[in-house]
């Protein structure tokens, strides 16, 4: 009992300072005051009346399901070739889908500036997709191969030895038992892309601005609930995708249960 107090009480400290934006979004005067002396929609009004923040936005989501599409494919390819093959340097390639996670996301960024900026991709929406990709794909490999180490190899085996190709027994036989992970996993990709500011600052110019980018480069000029209202709109496709994996997980479990029942 006093241990799920305790959670319940350093989750509300975690969670607190975010939760406060909210409101904040919806003040009437023109700064920022908790609790806010009254309640307006003008400056989400103000958001999706500003043509920079609204392209800014659309051009993140673009970035993001392509980054999620992207990472997912690559993110699962790997974690066939980890789960299913046997080859030198396997713990090295293991070591090397995993590390953009260790390494601090400034000198990725650093790392890919000087590599994209020969090529031409910096200010693109094609590098910003490869960029996002690079540091969204170890959470898809990390899902995806937990998942796939669960799955029967023999059931594989017995769709190729009635006549399936290799492809056609993922496609029928693997990947919906795998469904959940990939879904998580692309999911936690788009995300990583929605929110990604770091990366995104050494690549983007001015013409490829995302909806991260553009809140920071606000902030650095003029406080005011519009920012708050941004947050929001961040806070609340973060929460709606966090929601729609539960439900199809929980949707999943309940299928299983049926069935085993």
């Amino acid at each position: 009992m006093w241990l799920k107090i305790l959670v319940g009480i350093i989750l509300f400290a975690l969670i607190a300072p975010v939760l406060v934006i909210i409101p904040m979004s919806f003040t009437s005067v023109s700064y920022f005051e908790f609790p806010p002396p009254g309640y307006s929609t003008k400056w989400y009004a103000s958001f999706f009346s500003n043509s920079e923040w609204v392209e800014a936005t659309f051009r993140s989501l673009t970035i993001a399901l392509l980054t999620a599409l992207l990472a997912t494919t690559l993110g699962i390819m790997a974690s066939l070739a980890v789960t299913r093959l046997s080859f030198w340097g396997k713990q090295a390639f293991m070591l090397f889908m995993v590390a953009p996670m260790i390494i601090p996301l400034i000198i990725i960024g650093v790392a890919l500036y000087h590599s994209f900026a020969p090529l031409s991709l910096s200010n693109s929406i094609l590098g910003l997709v490869l960029a996002h990709t690079i540091i969204a794909i170890p959470i898809v490999f990390v899902t995806v191969t937990a998942s796939l180490k669960g799955v029967d190899r023999n059931l594989e085996l017995a769709a190729m030895g009635l006549g399936s190709t290799p492809l056609g027994a993922f496609f029928k036989i693997t990947l919906p038992l795998i469904r959940p992970a990939v879904l998580s996993g692309s999911l936690f990709a788009f995300i990583i892309s929605f929110d990604e500011v770091v990366v995104s600052i050494f690549l983007a110019g001015s013409n490829t601005k995302t909806l991260p980018i553009a809140l920071w480069e606000n902030l650095r000029i003029q406080v005011n609930p519009t920012m708050a209202a941004v947050s929001t709109i961040l806070i609340g496709v973060t929460v709606t995708i966090f929601l729609f994996q539960s439900l199809v997980s929980a949707r999943k479990a309940a299928r299983l249960k049926r069935k085993t029942s």
